[in-house]
């Protein structure tokens, strides 16, 4: 408005009013570089949000879900629009339970390890909880979920290979002048032993003998653990692999009927012929004894074992099945008989399936442990399934070896 002196109080009041507008202009202008600000902050935290592993979940006073990113989605394995406003104990009741101890505990953040079961898998989750800050925001949460099993099972595998290496250092080397010794008194002083004591006797040196023997074995899986190699790698059918891995344990188990499916397509890869063959073995092995496991009169018909190999066009990848009707795997904690040193044997080292599953991802693959499908004697047992990548595809840093370069050059 123009300003002229002899307005009077009309030209106070345009100039009032023009200093009115100017303010409300800059104010416009600052609100716009806020929201500029706001806009860009929010393009960021979201980014942020979507490439992160963890899942980050906001939650209200009401204990229903305001946020969620895509690896919630995954984690919770429900998509965006069936999270935001669902409650979270319907959704993760576990989850939901850590929210309230957070609460009792009134702390800003709140930080705690728990194990759920996901896909018939047992995992193990960091949780920590958060506390947000500011007027309105009383009573919300935000929840970071950090998935850290093979985390913990790697940190304990590398726990267990320190321990094995020092018992198998400590151990052996008292075994041989134990046995040498049981087996010089037996010797030298076997015929001075009246007749009557010869028995014992013999007895009481063999079963010295045989116990260090015994030993001696369960302190070589120790060290093959402890130094299990890297595997060399050359072009190889691993139909070719499980056929002799089959063929062994068939020869000393009559009793019991082995199924093969490879199919008729050569399923060609870079493999370490001798630890896989080791590996399947292994599995084959534990079948075995899952099924003699079953006592006579819980049997649930003839003792089979079905192995079977394919090509998964869908994911590109090769699925090996070995599937028992033995006593099956435990539904709880399922996941820690592949740790060092746990086993479901009495006098197992627990070493086994351990070994077979460094192997396993050593070759890039995964073992899976599962219960037998439902087509097979009634679901009635156990399937371990190993899951490895094509020709040409790597699982690390281990030696490949061309199979043709034979000269040692």
């Amino acid at each position: 408005m123009p300003v002229r002196a002899v307005d009077g109080d009309v030209g106070n009041l345009s100039r009032t009013f023009n200093k009115m507008v100017s303010e409300i202009r800059t104010q416009q202008d600052q609100i716009l570089v806020a929201k500029d600000e706001v806009d860009q902050r929010r393009r960021f935290i979201e980014a942020v949000l979507s490439g992160v592993t963890a899942a980050v979940i906001g939650v209200g006073r009401d204990r229903r879900i305001t946020i969620a990113n895509p690896s919630s989605e995954e984690f919770l394995r429900k998509s965006a629009p069936g999270l935001l406003g669902a409650s979270l104990r319907e959704v993760a009741p576990e989850i939901e339970e850590v929210l309230v101890e957070a609460e009792s505990r009134y702390r800003n953040d709140y930080r705690k390890q728990i194990n759920i079961m996901r896909g018939g898998t047992e995992r193990t989750l960091n949780v920590q909880v958060t506390r947000e800050e500011g007027e309105g925001s009383l009573g919300s949460y935000v929840i970071t979920i950090d998935d850290i099993t093979d985390l913990v099972i790697a940190q304990r595998s590398t726990a267990w290979a320190d321990v094995a290496r020092r018992i198998a250092h400590e151990i052996k080397n008292p075994l041989t002048p134990i046995q040498l010794s049981a087996e010089r008194l037996k010797r030298r002083y076997g015929k001075q032993i009246d007749q009557e004591d010869r028995a014992v006797f013999d007895q009481c040196t063999d079963t010295i003998v045989r116990q260090v023997e015994d030993i001696g074995r369960m302190v070589d899986e120790f060290s093959a653990f402890a130094r299990m190699p890297k595997p060399t790698k050359e072009m190889s059918d691993l139909r070719a692999i499980l056929k002799d891995a089959v063929f062994l344990r068939e020869m000393g188990n009559s009793h019991i009927t082995f199924i093969r499916d490879f199919g008729d397509e050569a399923l060609e890869g870079q493999f370490d012929g001798r630890m896989l063959g080791q590996a399947f073995g292994n599995i084959v092995k534990n079948a075995v004894e899952a099924i003699d496991a079953v006592p006579a009169e819980a049997a649930r018909g003839a003792p089979r074992i079905l192995v079977r190999s394919r090509r998964d066009d869908a994911t590109g990848r090769f699925v090996v099945d070995v599937i028992d009707n033995g006593k099956g795997l435990p539904t709880e904690n399922r996941h820690r008989i592949l740790e060092p040193y746990m086993t479901m044997r009495e006098k197992g080292t627990g070493l086994g399936l351990a070994i077979v599953k460094k192997i396993i991802e050593d070759h890039g693959g995964q073992l899976e442990l599962h219960d037998a499908p439902a087509d097979f004697d009634g679901g009635v047992g156990a399937m371990i399934r190993v899951i490895l990548p094509l020709a040409g595809e790597t699982g690390g840093d281990e030696t490949v070896k061309d199979k043709g370069n034979t000269n040692g050059g």
